[in-house]
This record gives structure tokens, sequence and C-alpha cells, in this order.
């Protein structure tokens, strides 16, 4: 078959690209390699401009119904109490409303939109050049092995870290592994943590462990997604992580409610997150977005925003015809996904110090005095978060 554009997996970003294109009259397929939504249950925010995005798409109502919800507040756990770092003053103050959301519902919502065809259980096998120019896909049938062959003008790789598209576009892209690895977990939202309000409790001078903390993330309909980071250098060589474990979880009977009865580690999805930048977004006939183009870590909530503002800026671009797509597209993209990498390269720098200037040993008493005597500082930064993905 022939198409205008062929987006290779349905992320966030390919999803809307997708969209975006087939509401303007483009011809899109978007191959999808799983039958099904993803099993793995995370956390996500997602920025004003992002959901202003999907409000376009669909009505808010229904997001609100099915994926998302308007963040109210962070708290912090120290020891009997909660404290705000976050509140809906600080937010209103601010200017900036985030929000929680599931991001299996979001993939999943935007992929039934009918404006692109999506070809569920179909893996991409290899790229199709002529005179240098890619020019499609070669496709196989995860079910029946049967293969073929998908022509586009575009081909689009929202294939995450390890992208076969980018691969076969000869860019070799340095990573580094995040040094904080994730334990994801899904939960019923308990009834002691304000519905719409995030939670994380510290494990506060007991990093020792391995086990830096747990935090929980609403979702709609009472739902919610939980993560536990680790230190995977002190976490793999504990000779007591059940020990550990269970410390932790006897500071507040809350965390009980959350876990109930999960077994530590093995009832949790282990994630090792991969980061870096490729020095090129494409060649001539494919390009890159999202994760296949710049992964990062959860730090700065700025992964599934990086990938949306992707696709929009593909998107004006394919549908006004632009006579150089890819350099265009690079051009604007390229600086707003650099200072977006900011964040998780300041965490990666700060966690590969020497032990004896572990940044943790201050976090928790900087964490706790700063909302209260400089909610300038926290309104700042969720200023600069919720735009630093965005083109100046």
């Amino acid at each position: 078959m022939t198409t205008d554009f062929v987006v290779v997996g349905g992320g966030i970003g390919g999803a809307v690209l997708a969209s975006l294109l087939g509401r303007g009259g483009k011809k899109v397929v978007v191959l999808e390699r799983s039958l099904v939504p993803p099993q793995l249950v995370r956390p996500e925010i997602l920025w004003p401009g992002t959901i202003e995005l999907l409000f376009s798409l669909r009505p808010q109502e229904f997001w609100e119904r099915e994926a998302v919800l308007a963040m109210r507040g962070v708290e912090l756990q120290d020891g009997a109490r909660a404290l705000p770092f976050i509140t809906p003053d600080v937010l209103r103050d601010a200017q900036v409303q985030p929000w929680f959301t599931d991001p299996n519902q979001t993939r999943e919502q935007l992929l039934r939109l009918d404006s692109f065809e999506l070809r569920r259980g179909v893996e991409v096998i290899g790229i199709l050049e002529e005179k240098s120019r890619i020019v499609g896909v070669r496709t196989r049938d995860t079910a029946t092995r049967e293969e073929g062959e998908v022509l586009a003008g575009y081909t689009v790789g929202d294939d995450g870290a390890q992208s076969l598209v980018r691969k076969a576009c000869g860019i070799d892209m340095q990573t580094s592994v995040f040094p904080v690895e994730f334990f994801c977990f899904g939960c019923d939202w308990p009834a002691a943590v304000p519905s719409a309000t995030a939670r994380f409790w510290l494990n506060s001078g007991r990093q020792a462990s391995g086990i830096i903390g747990l935090g929980i993330m609403p979702f709609p309909n009472g739902k919610g997604a939980g993560l536990v980071p680790v230190l995977p250098q002190a976490f793999d060589t504990n000779p007591s992580v059940e020990a550990s474990w269970n410390q932790f979880c006897a500071v507040d009977p809350t965390l009980r409610e959350v876990l109930r009865n999960r077994r530590f580690p093995i009832d949790f999805v282990r994630i090792r997150r991969p980061w870096g930048h490729a020095p090129r977004y494409g060649a001539e006939g494919a390009i890159l977005m999202g994760d296949a183009a710049h992964p990062v870590s959860p730090a700065g909530g700025q992964g599934a925003n990086m990938s949306v503002a992707d696709a929009r800026v593909l998107a004006e671009l394919a549908l006004g015809n632009h006579s150089d797509l890819l350099a265009e597209y690079e051009r604007r993209r390229r600086p707003a996904n650099a200072r977006s990498i900011g964040p998780t390269r300041a965490v990666a720098l700060s966690l590969s110090l020497p032990p004896w200037l572990s940044p943790f040993s201050l976090l928790f008493p900087v964490i706790r005095l700063i909302p209260a005597r400089y909610p300038a500082l926290v309104r700042r930064f969720l200023r600069s978060a919720s735009t630093m993905f965005q083109e100046k």
C-alpha cells in the first residue's frame, strides 16, 4: 500500500501527529506492534500546552472522564505528617495548571481517532530505500508472520529509544543510563490522600538501602499509579531488601493501603531509562520524534510533552508543504528539546557525585523549607517546566 506518512509506533506523539495530519487531508498509517494497550502502569504529567492540543482533538469532558485529572497539589510525607509542596494557591499564582494522566488511556484514546488508519499487531522489520531515500517500511504480522510493505512519502520513527528507524537512517545516538531506576505499579487511590493530589514518601536517612522513597499520582475513576525510585548500585547489593522495604513502609499506614498485598520487588515492573539526544533528526524520507530522537528520564516531566510538541511542529510544516521539512523541523525543535533534557542531565550529574557529596542528606530539609519560605521558587519551577519543551 502507499500513503503520505507511515508512523512507526503508536506513542502519544505519533498518535497526535497522525491525527493532525489526517485532519489536514494527509493519508496516514500508524503501525503498532502490540494488539492491546501496554500493561505497564506508570505516572505521567502533561503541561498546559500539551493538554490544550489534546482538548482540540476531543472534548475536554471526554479526556477528564477517561484519562486526565487536573492537579490540585503535591504533598511530601514527613514521618507522621504530610507537608504541602505544591498547593492550589501556588498553581493559581503561577498561572500553570498541570494535569495527571494515565499514559495508557491517553494513547489508547488517541489511537481510536478516525482521521488515520491504525494497523495493530504489525511490526516493522526493515526499511525500504530507493536511490538513497527511505520510501517506506517492510512489515510482518505478529500473528500470521505474513510480510508486507508500506510505501510512504515520509516514514516517521516514534519507536522509542532503541528506534529501528533511527538505526536504518545510520544515526548513532550516544545514550547514558539514568542513575535512578523505577519500580512501577498500579493502585486504587487511598482514602487518606486528597483527590487530584500526588504524594511522595521520602525514605529519609535510609538511602544506603537504595530505596529513595515511593510516590503515587492519581488518575480518574479512583485509580492511580506509583513508582519506587531506587539507586541501583546500592539496591542491587543490599543483602536485606525485604527488611529495608518493611522498615520504610512502617513509616505510614497509608503505604500499606496503597500497596495492599503487593510484594517488593517481584510484584513491580522495573524500568531503566536511557537518555540522550540524536545528532540528527532523520534522513531523506525519514523523520524521528519523541524517544527515538531524544529519550529522557521522568525528571522535569518533559518526555511526553516533548513528543507532542514534536508532533505539532511536524504537522504544521507538513500541512504547509514546507520545501525542506526535515531541516526546518530540526531547526525549530532541537533547541527546545536540548533545554528539556536539562533536568535529566542535572539530576544524573548530581547523582554521580561522591557519596560524601550526596544530595540526599540535604534533600528533605531543603524540600521542607522551600514551599513555606520561598514559594516564588516553586512558582518559577512550574513556569519553567511548563514551557521548557516549547519553542521560544
